[in-house]
């Protein structure tokens, strides 16, 4: 009976049904059958564990996720600029990020900014049925980044924090604050600073309909701009500044 209803099963679905069977890749929503050498590499297995090990993700892992921001780390590494993230929660990106590209060993300054105790209220948010609630995390955060001489954790609202950031050129910019407002509000705010070659990486860009205000609205930023996010499978997003 089994083998009759899958000669009636559409070719798409037989095919996509094939690839879960197969898939070399399958966390954080996206399964996938794909050449994953990252996953065995050393040096990003060991990035990967020191943002595990803040309590970020709790019991999740999103490894991808987390190369594609490693990876635009990398290249924003190599152009003029310190580094700047909106959304910070317990450090788990940042804290991958810096042990990827050694943050530690260049004279670049790294500016984290949240408010260490989830949304504020009264934002018109992306989603109101987030799958997780945020807690208290400013002391340990800062306990997390303490060793790094040029990072600077800066706690409060955005935007209002926003000039804070005393930086005059950006490479990197991460934005991950679950709300759309505050992140248009950032990467407005910024963008004049970013440098040639420098990247936004936008955690939620496409990850689900919750976040399709967020999707719309960058969108917009892009078109103003004359630019075009890059949509990642991951549900990430990136804009590269020409």
């Amino acid at each position: 009976m089994l083998n009759k209803l899958k000669g009636l099963l559409p070719r798409r679905f037989k095919e996509s049904v094939g690839t879960l069977r197969r898939a070399t890749y399958t966390e954080d929503g996206l399964a996938a059958r794909r050449l994953t050498s990252f996953l065995y590499s050393e040096k990003f297995n060991a990035a990967y564990d020191a943002g595990k090990r803040t309590g970020s993700w709790g019991t999740m892992d999103l490894r991808w996720r987390v190369f594609v921001a490693c990876w635009a780390a990398g290249h924003a590494k190599m152009i003029p600029g310190d580094f700047v993230e909106c959304g910070v929660n317990r450090g788990g990106m940042s804290r991958a990020v810096m042990e990827y590209i050694e943050f530690g060993t260049t004279d670049k300054k790294f500016y984290l900014l949240d408010t260490y105790s989830g949304i504020p209220s009264g934002m018109r948010c992306a989603s109101a049925d987030l799958p997780f609630e945020y807690s208290e995390c400013f002391e340990a955060v800062k306990q997390t980044f303490k060793q790094f001489s040029n990072v600077r954790v800066i706690r409060g609202i955005v935007p209002q924090t926003l000039p804070e950031v005393d930086s005059k050129c950006i490479a990197y910019l991460s934005i991950d604050m679950n709300c759309a407002e505050p992140e248009i509000a950032a990467a407005e705010y910024f963008w004049d600073r970013i440098s040639s070659g420098g990247v936004i990486v936008l955690d939620d860009y496409c990850y689900s309909d919750h976040y399709e205000i967020q999707n719309k609205a960058f969108d917009e930023f892009a078109r103003n701009r004359n630019l075009e996010v890059l949509a990642i499978p991951t549900g990430q997003g990136l804009i590269f500044k020409s």
